[in-house]
């Protein structure tokens, strides 16, 4: 059906933009990293770096997972659309703070780090909804199979679309940053 076309006309916008400039000229020999801190290794900025946008959300998670687990009617969507934005919001400020740690700490590789650790909501996304499955009445192996299925497919759609707001807020305050830095 759609995919196709939507392809080439993705394709086709794709090809007439310009190509992305940098504001500064960077060496192609990679600088040596200096030892960060435990609080700024991959692993832990991708631990703590979920925490305040999920906990932004999670309150209105609960009431959406109520509406579609249990059949209830979901109602108030322009809390929703608020709740949606403060959550977008809160991952783009989380990635651009962990993005300044880095490059204060003389780190250049942001980018996977700005994406995991905006994208690092979805694990509290799923630990929640664990969570929650112990208040449903699942007792058979096709309701686990559902559950978690569903869960994890919409916990790393979450991931994918917070990472991608983490990466792109980060770039673009990297290119601020970087272009008024006045090089003579």
């Amino acid at each position: 059906g759609i995919s196709t076309p939507l392809v080439f006309f993705g394709a086709f916008i794709g090809y007439k933009k310009e190509v992305m400039e940098f504001p500064v000229i960077t060496s192609s020999i990679p600088r040596q990293i200096p030892d960060l801190p435990w609080y700024m290794t991959s692993q832990a900025t991708f631990i703590l770096g979920g925490i305040m946008p999920f906990g932004s959300c999670f309150l209105e998670l609960y009431f959406i997972m109520t509406s579609v687990w249990t059949h209830q009617y979901y109602y108030v969507f322009g809390i929703l659309l608020a709740v949606f934005c403060i959550l977008l919001l809160t991952c783009a400020e989380i990635a651009i703070l962990i993005n300044y740690f880095k490059l204060c700490n003389e780190d250049y590789q942001w980018w996977w780090v700005s994406f995991n650790a905006a994208g690092s909501t979805a694990f509290y996304v799923f630990a929640y909804s664990i969570v929650y499955f112990k208040q449903l009445a699942g007792n058979t192996f096709a309701s686990y199979v559902l559950y978690f299925g569903y869960m994890g497919l919409v916990s790393f759609m979450i991931f994918l679309m917070t990472g991608t707001v983490g990466l792109f807020s980060s770039l673009h305050f990297n290119k601020i940053i970087f272009g008024s830095i006045k090089i003579d």
